[in-house]
Parts: structure tokens; sequence; C-alpha cells
């Protein structure tokens, strides 16, 4: 015990000279004009010079690399001078091999009685690790400012990205992934990617730029997904390609039903023609009127397929007018039985005049004429239309007495070229678009057009604001 005590006063009984030389920092006198007229051990080792070089032929400002020299002259010195001190200024240090140390340099200008500057001390502290700490410190900001840029890029990419950890566990899940899969990034990330996602087996089993089928909310969707590696883990890229799967769905579909719509009255039409060249004499005035009733017949379903299909297109384009006028809800029911097809003797109207409604005629009477049409072509029985008030509109019904629709397919009856009989199986054609017609026009006239549930037969309903 004694021996130790010995020894710890050994070590406190360092004279002020010995703590000036072996400081950890870096002391320095020099006289206002810059000449060194003292410095520390440490000063003269982090330097590299030695004592008699450093105050015979050096001035403090030597000792500074050529910007913070510039610095010391232009403004460091004057700021001393001012201000009697100058506080923790980053400079650097610069050795006669050309090396380098970032230090922190104070000054204290010891001034004499009258004021005049008299001597500048000046301590160095020894920067490194701090400039080491801040260039990684900027570093990092660097590259959170780099990630925070690309995850926003990533928010507003329409593509959906998902990034599979090599546990098979979502690391990343974007915007577009949440909507395309509809599921919540915070539901999904750190779970695995077969649970969290719905689906994504065969998202995970495609190929390089393999269009799949994905079930979701009883719909199918399908999605171009292309795979690629980063590291251990897998980032996938997926497009939702439902709606283009849906287009080129309905192209197909129009070259299939117009060709075959076309094709049967065009038929009928070269048939009855070339009947009528070929035995004009024989037929008589009755097959001559039977062909020519056959002829004006196939002509108008021509020219009904065809202004179907030009409609389509306008109201798909916009260019479709849909008039805003006051009208007497009766006169839609004026010669309807003559405009519709199909045996009218069993169109039964029941409408009373005086019920005044906005909308466009017109086009309200061929939405009427199309919904009878139809009624006609697939019920046996009567086709009743009937008109109701209530409390802000008009409310047109067309019922029949066929085979109804069934509750899957009502909601997408009202689809472009979608048929309940694609096959034609019961022998009634189409091109599909009649009910899509009739519910965009409809809607033009901030009206309504929809299927009644009923237990047999179908009932369509219209509804047009009242004037």
């Amino acid at each position: 015990m004694p021996q130790r005590c010995d020894d710890l006063t050994g070590l406190l009984e360092e004279s002020a000279e010995e703590l000036y030389e072996q400081a950890p920092v870096a002391y320095a006198s020099s006289l206002p004009d810059g000449r060194i007229v003292k410095a520390n051990e440490t000063l003269l080792r982090w330097t590299g010079r030695g004592r008699r070089e450093l105050l015979e032929r050096c001035r403090l400002h030597d000792l500074l690399a050529p910007g913070a020299r510039i610095y010391y002259e232009t403004h460091y010195a004057p700021l001393l001078q001012m201000q009697g001190e100058v506080r923790e200024i980053a400079v650097e240090l610069v050795r006669p091999d050309g090396g380098r140390l970032p230090v922190l340099m104070s000054s204290v200008l010891v001034r004499d009685e009258e004021g005049r500057g008299r001597l500048v001390r000046s301590t160095f502290f020894d920067a490194s690790e701090r400039r080491r700490y801040e260039r990684e410190l900027l570093r990092a900001r660097a590259d959170a400012e780099s990630r925070a840029r690309a995850a926003l890029a990533l928010g507003h990419v329409e593509d959906g990205v998902v990034l599979v950890g090599p546990t098979g566990r979502v690391e990343v899940l974007n915007p577009a992934a949440e909507r395309i899969f509809g599921v919540a990034a915070d539901s999904a990330l750190d779970r695995a990617a077969d649970e969290a996602i719905p689906g994504w087996s065969a998202v995970a089993a495609a190929g390089a730029g393999e269009v799949v089928p994905v079930e979701r909310d009883g719909h199918e969707q399908w999605l171009d997904v292309a795979a690629t590696e980063a590291g251990d883990a897998v980032v996938y890229t997926i497009r939702d390609v439902t709606a283009d799967r849906r287009l080129e769905r309905m192209r197909t579909d129009l070259v299939a039903i117009v060709s075959h719509e076309l094709r049967t009255p065009l038929t009928g039409v070269y048939g009855a023609a070339t009947t009528l060249l070929a035995r004009d004499a024989e037929l008589g005035a009755d097959g001559r009127r039977t062909m020519l009733e056959l002829l004006v017949e196939q002509a108008r379903r021509l020219a009904t397929i065809v202004d179907q299909i030009l409609l389509t297109s306008r109201l798909e384009t916009g260019n479709a007018e849909v008039g805003a006028e006051v009208f007497d809800l009766a006169d839609v029911f004026v010669d309807l039985g003559r405009a519709a097809t199909g045996e009218t003797h069993r169109l039964i109207v029941d409408v009373e005049p005086g019920i005044r409604v906005r909308g466009d005629l017109d086009r309200l009477r061929q939405v009427v004429t199309n919904l009878a049409d139809n009624a006609l072509k697939y019920s046996g029985g009567p086709v009743r239309c009937a008109v109701e008030t209530r409390e802000l509109a008009a409310r047109i019904t067309i019922s029949d007495e066929g085979p109804g629709i069934p509750p899957g397919e009502q909601e997408r009856i009202f689809e472009k070229f979608y048929r309940l009989d694609p096959a034609q199986s019961s022998g009634v054609g189409g091109t599909g678009l009649g009910l899509y017609i009739a519910r965009e026009l409809v809607e033009r006239m901030d009206g309504r057009v929809g299927l009644l549930r009923r237990d047999g037969g179908a009932t369509f309903y219209v509804d047009v604001p009242l004037a």
C-alpha cells in the first residue's frame, strides 16, 4: 500500500513545463507579425519540424495549408485584432512532406497597458477523429437522402415492386404493389410472401416476362411478372395487364361477333337478290314481294349492326351527342311496336301521358326499343312496358316471361360484347352491344338502367330524371 501511494505521488509531481510540453494539445506563442517565439513538443511532433527551425524561420501562418493560410490572413488575423480572441476555427496544419493534419485552432491576443497587441497565444486540437466522424456523417446523410429519393421514386412508379429476402419474407412493397394485390404494406412487411400476398405462389413461379392469372376477390387478374436477383434477395416487378387483356379479348370478340352477325344477313341479302335475278319471271308477284321483304329485313338488320358499332365507338370517344330537353314520357312509346322487331303483338304498353321528364327523346326511344326488342327475342310470352313516378325520376320497366338471367351474370350483361349465350344455342343472335349502349346513353342523361330481381323472367328498368 505505501509503495502504490509513492508511485501515485511521483506521477502527480509533474512540472508545469512537462505539462506544457507533453500536453495532448499543441501550443504556440507568436508575435503580432506571426513570428513564433514559443511552441510545445506536441506542435513540433504534429508539424514534423525541429524547435530551432520553428522558432527561427517560421511564422504562424507558415504552418497552415494554403487555403487555411489565405483565410488566416484575410479573416482570422483581422478578427483577432478586433475581438481579441477567435475560437475553434477548422484549419489544417501542413508538414514539410506535404502531409496534413486537421485541427481546431483558437487564439487569444495579449495586449499591453495601452491596448496594443503584444503576443498571440494559440492552441490546436487534433480534429482527425472529428473530421472522420463528420465525413461518415455526411456519407450517411447522403446515403439516407439517396434512399429517400429512391423510396420517393419507388412510391410513384406505376409498376408494383416487391422485394423478397433470402428467407422468403417481404422486405419492400411499394404503393403500386399494394393497389395491385389489395394488401397494405404494414400488414405484409416481414411476413412470408406466400402468406401475406394473395396469389403470390403463381407470381413467384412465373418466368421472365410471363403473364399469369391470379384470383382476387372472386375476379381474375392478369399480371405481367419479371424477377431480378439482387444479392441474396429477389426483386419482383409486377404490372397489372388485366385491362389490356380485357381489351384484347374484346377485340377478338368484336371480330368473331361482327363477322358472324354480318355474315348471316349478308347471306340472306345475297340469296334473295340472286333468286330475284335468276327466277324473277317464275316467282310471280307474291314470290317477288317475299324476296323484297327479305331483302329489306336483312338490310335493316345490317344497318342496325353497323349503327351499334358506330355508336359504341362514338360513346367511347365521347363524341355521342345526348340532348337535354323536356318531353312527355308517353312520346317514347309512340310506334314502339313498329320500331321493335319480332312478334310485336305480344308487346303490351301501359303508359299514361302527362309525365314530364328531361333527357334526349330519340336516344331514350332507342334504349326502350332495344330493351323491348331483346325481351321479345328471348321470351315466348307477353312483354309488358310500364311507367311509374318516383321521388326524383320516372321509372320505365320492361318485363318478359323468358328464362331470366342468372344472378352471377346480372352485372356482366352490361359489358361490351357480353352475351349469355355466346354459342347461340337458343338461336338468338346479337352483337352483345345493346345493353352496353343502353346503359351509356341513359347515364349521359343523368339516369340509371338496371335489372330488378324476380324469380322468373327478367325486368329491366330505366330511371329518367323528372323535369
